[in-house]
Parts: C-alpha cells; structure tokens; sequence
C-alpha cells in the first residue's frame, strides 16, 4: 500500500502535512483489513465466492475478509481489487463502507475518496 505519510511528499505545507496523518490515520482504522487463508471445513457443504461467484466447496482454500462480512470467502486467484482487478498482494484489502463492500487495493481506495497531487502521485 503507498506510504500515505508526509515525508515522502516535500512539498506539503503544515495544514496538508496534518490532514494527510489524518487521513492516513482514519483510513487505517476504518477501512484497512487483512485477508486469512484457511480451507472450509470438510463438513462445509460450500460457500460461494463473492468475486466468481463459483462455489468454494469443502475441504478447499478460502480468504476470508472479516471487515467486507463474516463467512464472506473468496477463491484466493478471485481475492483481487474490484477496480484494476490486480490481485491483493499480501492480503491486504480495503473495504469501504463496511461489510457487505467491495474489496479496493490501496490506490484505488484512495482514488475514492481524495483527488491525487498531480506532482506527488499521493492522494
């Protein structure tokens, strides 16, 4: 995920410098998840994958997202940015507005909610 942290942006004045610890401080405890790989139980009798929608049956590797909603899975090659379709590396996801939400990689959760600096690239 990029840095979102003010010494990596020179040219920041005190009020953007302030606003943007804010923003990256709010936006880690809200919306920043990791996902956890485990395979459903045997006795599953399955579940659907929330990007494929293919089933996921038992005894098979999920990721599971606890943010996006509990028993929520996916296949791990469908765990991916709902935008850019990228797969989320290192499991990382953010999930805006909560459970049921899709999942962003970290640029384009920022896209969605900050414009970007056109000199800096960071929201």
């Amino acid at each position: 995920i990029p840095p979102l942290q003010p010494q990596f942006c020179h040219d920041l004045d005190e009020v953007e410098r302030r606003e943007l610890k804010l923003f990256a401080q709010r936006r880690k405890r809200e919306n920043l998840g990791q996902g956890s790989v485990r395979p459903l139980p045997l006795t599953s009798v399955g579940a659907v994958c929330q990007q494929c929608g293919g089933a996921v049956r038992g005894g098979a590797l999920a990721v599971f997202a606890a943010r996006a909603g509990l028993g929520l899975c996916w296949h791990p090659q469908c765990f991916q940015c709902h935008q850019c379709h990228q797969p989320l590396v290192d499991l990382v996801y953010f999930c805006p507005g909560g459970a049921g939400g899709l999942l962003l990689c970290g640029r384009h959760h920022g896209d969605s909610l900050r414009h970007r600096c056109p000199g800096c690239d960071e929201v």
